[in-house]
Formats: C-alpha cells, sequence, structure tokens
C-alpha cells in the first residue's frame, strides 16, 4: 500500500527519531511528576503500609494517568506527519506570478567579483529562484546595449533553464548597457500576454526582477521604472562590488571606452545608487547579491507578497490525508485521561465501600464459625 507524509520519505528516519526523542522526555517528565507526588505521600506514611492504612489507596488506579498521556503524544506525534493512505480524484489549482527576469549581458558582467564571474553568479541566483519558485511563470529578457525576449513567460521550468545556459555576453550584438530598454521590453512582454488572455496586465500578480551590475551607458532606467511600474513591480539584484575590480576589454571596446574618455584599463564597478533608484521608482525593492542565499530568501518573501492567480485548475488522483484518525485518537487519550481524574474519587469511595463490605462479611463468617464451635 502506498504511504505519504507531509515529509519526504527519505527523511522518515529523522522524523522518527525526533518524535521517539520527544516522548522519552514526556515519559521522564511524566516519572518525575509521579515521584515527587510520591515522595510528598511519603512524608505522611510509608509507601508499604499505605495500601492498609489509607483505605481505598492502590498504586493500578493512577496508571491511567500515565499512559493516557503518552499514547496521546505518540498519536499527536502522528498527526503531525499527517499520514496520507489510499486514493481519491481531488481538484488542483496552481496558484501562480508572472515574473519577467532581465539579465545583464553587458561585457562588464565579464568582472570576476563575485566569481567565476557576475554573469555567472546571476545565472547561479536565478537557478535558485526558479527552484523555490516551481509554480511561477518565468520570462527572460537579456540585455546590453538593446534588449530581447529570449524566454517568453511559460511554466515549462527546463525549457526556461536551457535557454539561459545558452546566455552569454555575445547573446545581444548591440554593445552598451541600456537598462531601460530591457525594462520597455518586459512592460511589453506582459501587455502581449495580457492580449492574449483577453484580460489586463495586472501589476498586483506581476514581477521584474532586474539582476545587473548597474553600469549604465545609455537610456534612463529610472524614469522608465517609473513607467513600468503601473504594470509590474520592479525588484533588483546587484551583481558585483562597489569597489570595482579591472575588467580587460576587447579592441572595439577599448576604443569606445577612448572616445568616452576613460582610462585603461576599465574599472568596472557595481552602481548601487542606480540599481536603488530603480527599484524604488517600481516599487520594488534593491538587494545587493550574496555569496550565500540570503539575497534569495529576501527575493522569495517579495515574490510572496505578490497576489496569486489561478493559473490552471484539473483533477488528479492523490493520496488521501488522513490526519483526522490520529488526531481523534489523541483527543480521545487527553478527554479519558481528564475522565479518568474526575473519576478518581468515586473509584477510591467504591474500593472502599468494597474493602468494608468484605471486612463485615469476614467478621460475620468469624462469628459463625464461632457459634459453631461453642454449640458443638
Amino acid at each position: 500500500m502506498d504511504i505519504g507524509f507531509i515529509f519526504p520519505l527519505r527523511q522518515l528516519a529523522w522524523w522518527l527519531g525526533l518524535a521517539l526523542a520527544a516522548l522519552a522526555l514526556i515519559i521522564v517528565g511524566l516519572r518525575l511528576l509521579e515521584k515527587r507526588r510520591q515522595g510528598r505521600l511519603a512524608s505522611f506514611v510509608e509507601a508499604k503500609l499505605a495500601p492498609r492504612l489509607l483505605v481505598g489507596y492502590d498504586v493500578a488506579v493512577r496508571r491511567p494517568l500515565f499512559w493516557l498521556p503518552v499514547l496521546g503524544f505518540a498519536a499527536l506525534a502522528i498527526a503531525f506527519a499527517q499520514p496520507h493512505w489510499g486514493q481519491a480524484w481531488q481538484k488542483m489549482r496552481q496558484q501562480s506570478h508572472d515574473i519577467i527576469i532581465c539579465l545583464d549581458t553587458s561585457e562588464s558582467m565579464r568582472a570576476v567579483n563575485p566569481p567565476p564571474n557576475r554573469l555567472e553568479r546571476a545565472k547561479q541566483k536565478i537557478l535558485s529562484i526558479l527552484d523555490r519558485n516551481p509554480g511561477d511563470r518565468f520570462g527572460l529578457v537579456a540585455f546590453s546595449g538593446g534588449a530581447a525576449l529570449q524566454c517568453p513567460l511559460t511554466h515549462d521550468q527546463g525549457y526556461f533553464k536551457s535557454v539561459l545556459s545558452a546566455i552569454d555576453t555575445d547573446t545581444i550584438s548591440m554593445e552598451g548597457t541600456d537598462i531601460a530598454l530591457a525594462l520597455k521590453e518586459a512592460v511589453k512582454t506582459f501587455q502581449e500576454q495580457a492580449k492574449e488572455s483577453g484580460g489586463t496586465a495586472d501589476k498586483n500578480s506581476q514581477a521584474i526582477l532586474l539582476i545587473s551590475d548597474g553600469e549604465q551607458v545609455s537610456g534612463d532606467a529610472v524614469e522608465e521604472a517609473g513607467k513600468a511600474a503601473d504594470f509590474a513591480r520592479i525588484y533588483v539584484i546587484g551583481v558585483g562590488d562597489p569597489n570595482g575590480v579591472e575588467i580587460t576589454l576587447q579592441d572595439w571596446m577599448r576604443r569606445y571606452v577612448q572616445v568616452k574618455g576613460a582610462d585603461k584599463p576599465h574599472l568596472s564597478k557595481l552602481d548601487e545608487e542606480t540599481l536603488s533608484k530603480i527599484a524604488i521608482a517600481g516599487s520594488g525593492g534593491y538587494i545587493r547579491s550574496t555569496p550565500d542565499n540570503s539575497d534569495i530568501e529576501q527575493i522569495y518573501n517579495h515574490l510572496q507578497d505578490l497576489t496569486a492567480y489561478t493559473a490552471s485548475s484539473d483533477v488528479r488522483l492523490r493520496l488521501v490525508n488522513r490526519y483526522q484518525w490520529p488526531l481523534a485518537a489523541a483527543i480521545l487519550c487527553f478527554l479519558g485521561e481528564g475522565l479518568w481524574i474526575a473519576m478518581m474519587p468515586w473509584i477510591r469511595a467504591w474500593r472502599t465501600r468494597r474493602v468494608g463490605e468484605g471486612e463485615k462479611s469476614e467478621k460475620g463468617w468469624k462469628g459463625e464459625k464461632s457459634g459453631e464451635v461453642q454449640h458443638g
């Protein structure tokens, strides 16, 4: 029989160990509480004499107060694991956001800070974002001196990743860096997608993710970001070092830089000021790329703030969540514990009456035996 849990089956041993450890702590705690109670009782009467001196006293009466909580917590642990078994047809709805990634492919992205280079690090960040958002649609715009849609909005992450892997600094033939063109291309894609679906672009469920070092050569990206904010929120990841790093330029690029009045070798810096202005104008946020994935965690949280829409709905045969059964068992155990505590005075009274009746019958029997002996 197929069975599943809220966690992957490969983690079953880890979860089982954690549950057993928690259950062991509960057992130890209950044992300590019972010993403290026995200690308080021993201060008045010796434990061996308690059944003889205290009418109706019996250690066995308190045993359910130990086993019922233990069984209840064990059932509660199973309920938290949410066991699934048995199959049933269920209606599945996929919630989604539309995200267009604008990736800088200019020559400055060949700089080796962070290693191996800015472009490769940007690709790694994009892959991490894809993994964190499996239900969202992604599109890809590559830009340098020009901008072009490389991958339309799609749920097919395999196709998106294959397109992404082919991106390099030669993808866009027009050299330079024009972030404004990239934002225009993203907005155009959203508009065309809205026309195809017969609706209007919803900026609350759409986002533009700009990944760049911010070195602009042409265009007014801040002004364009303000216009794009009517269609989507703009989030920016800055890749590079604000202190800059020297990069080797190709021959044509050296001539271009000389015309612009720059010195050789070219010092490429992360322009956080420009990128921050773009993010503010786009009603989004700016995050500097980090060696770990803390930047991706922040981006993920931002994307979760967007309004999700139902991308698709279908019926699938899936395992049924049976957490209600162990949860009901846990509730019954805890209710049984409370009920037993409430019944204990009556149980002791019943045992007291039973002991009294036994003593009376024993005295009567002895009296009868004595009368028989005297009569004889």
